[in-house]
């Protein structure tokens, strides 16, 4: 019994550690890296070498966590303000970031 008891307790920290988006991630189309901070709900631009004062803005705000699927908002520079999103973990390399549409906006991979 200790035995299953310590197997599911393994299988439980590993689904939680995949589960887990923060850190650096690189954007698919550009030379851009974004930083994902759970624990402050948001996602900041790390490094953006065609932009380098982009450095420390805010792209996603109000973040929640709820594996397999994040909501949180993003900035839309065509509105002006920050609009609703999803954040997606496809796999453990890559994570997409979809409108309210479900049409894919941003993709992002683990450098």
């Amino acid at each position: 019994m200790a035995n299953i008891l310590k197997l599911l307790a393994l299988v439980f920290v590993f689904n939680t550690l995949a589960a887990d988006i923060s850190g650096i991630w690189k954007h698919a189309d550009k030379p851009a890296w974004l930083n994902v901070d759970m624990q402050t709900g948001v996602v900041t631009v790390q490094r953006h070498d065609n932009a380098p004062g982009a450095a420390g803005l805010t792209v996603i705000k109000d973040l929640s966590a709820a594996p397999p699927i994040w909501n949180g908002k993003m900035y839309a520079a065509e509105q002006g303000d920050y609009v609703a999103v999803s954040l997606e973990l496809k796999d453990n390399q890559t994570l997409i970031v979809i409108d309210a549409d479900a049409a894919e906006i941003l993709r992002l991979t683990r450098p």
